[in-house]
């Protein structure tokens, strides 16, 4: 079985972006896989501007893996190496509200903005559930 996550963007609007991501893996699959949120595809701004990056405001994940090294990773995608800014493990909620959400810091011409949603090699009976809600720039 290949890596195949079941990917549903629940809401992009003008501002926010509400994207749902789950893997059961209870067929056995053993490969791992990287999905990208590709900003260049979400829905443009009030003035048909399109989405340059976005930033992390609340996620919602249950990660429950056999082995702490298949703990799933959010990357800020980056032509000079991606940039991991968080690792998802176990079942738990963050909030970045309060801060304006956590933004790729990378502003330089490596940057295009996207987010990789990294799943190592995993064992059978692994789930990936992850639940995020993005801020939206143009």
């Amino acid at each position: 079985m290949a890596y195949a996550p079941t990917i549903n963007t629940q809401f992009d609007g003008n501002r926010k972006l509400i994207y749902s991501f789950q893997i059961d893996n209870t067929g056995g699959s053993t490969t791992g896989g990287t999905t990208i949120i590709n900003v260049s595809d979400l829905a443009t701004g009030k003035q048909n501007q399109p989405c340059t990056s976005i930033a992390l405001n609340k996620i919602w994940f249950n990660v429950s893996t056999t082995a702490v090294a298949d703990s799933a990773t959010l990357q800020w995608e980056n032509t000079g190496g991606d940039e991991t800014f968080l690792v998802l493990a176990g079942y738990d909620d963050k909030n970045f509200s309060t801060i304006g959400g956590l933004v790729n810091p990378n502003t330089g011409g490596n940057a295009n903005g996207d987010v990789n949603i990294v799943i190592p090699g995993h064992s059978s009976g692994d789930i990936y559930s992850i639940i995020s809600e993005w801020i939206k720039y143009y």
